[in-house]
């Protein structure tokens, strides 16, 4: 049990999934720096859990990535990512749960712009350790502040799908069973949690 209420949080993407990109932007400059905290290699295989409308594709392919799995909940968010993706072959969509997903050998999975909705933080961790290939790499982000993510996540209909965004220093701990983490940043310009399986 995940602790999180998939119906919900699937409504509450689809019925966004439309319009996100534009209610939602992402400063181009910030993704390609974590793009880069990725410490991809060429020909690395990612795994982008809560893709939503593929926003991180271009910087990671950008950086060595040589194949993207996304999978989100939302199949509305998929739909919008496959439209416009569909003609990159090395981009391939799933709707689902990362949480069940039985696919190991991936070089990174990265969680952008999604942590607060997962609520069940430990299974997350073990998740990701599963999916991922000797040394494989996570990493979360977010290109904003935590301040600002809680700050947008106080309204009753987001808080009825997300939780508090925690600073990076106690998420650590959830992690560090699976993971040698090397990088917790946690400033007014971006968070980030990272480290390489144990």
């Amino acid at each position: 049990m995940n602790g999180r209420d998939n119906a919900a949080v699937r409504a509450f993407f689809d019925a966004r999934a439309a319009k996100w990109d534009e209610t939602c932007p992402h400063d181009p400059a910030k993704l390609q720096i974590i793009a880069r905290l990725c410490c991809l290699v060429p020909g690395a295989a990612v795994l982008d859990v809560a893709c939503g409308t593929g926003v991180m594709f271009g910087p990671l392919l950008a950086h060595g990535a040589e194949s993207i799995t996304g999978i989100d909940l939302s199949p509305n968010m998929v739909a919008e990512a496959r439209k416009k993706w569909s003609g990159e072959p090395r981009v391939r969509l799933l709707t689902g749960d990362a949480l069940d997903l039985g696919m190991p050998g991936f070089d990174l999975a990265v969680i952008y712009s999604a942590y607060p909705h997962f609520p069940d933080r430990e299974a997350l961790a073990r998740a990701m350790a599963r999916c991922l290939a000797p040394h494989g790499r996570f990493l979360v982000a977010h290109s904003e502040s935590r301040a600002a993510i809680n700050g947008r996540h106080h309204s009753p209909p987001v808080q009825a799908v997300s939780t508090t965004l925690r600073p990076a220093a106690q998420e650590a701990p959830v992690w560090e069973p699976f993971f040698a983490l090397d990088t917790l940043i946690d400033t007014p310009e971006l968070y980030v949690l990272s480290g390489t399986l144990r």
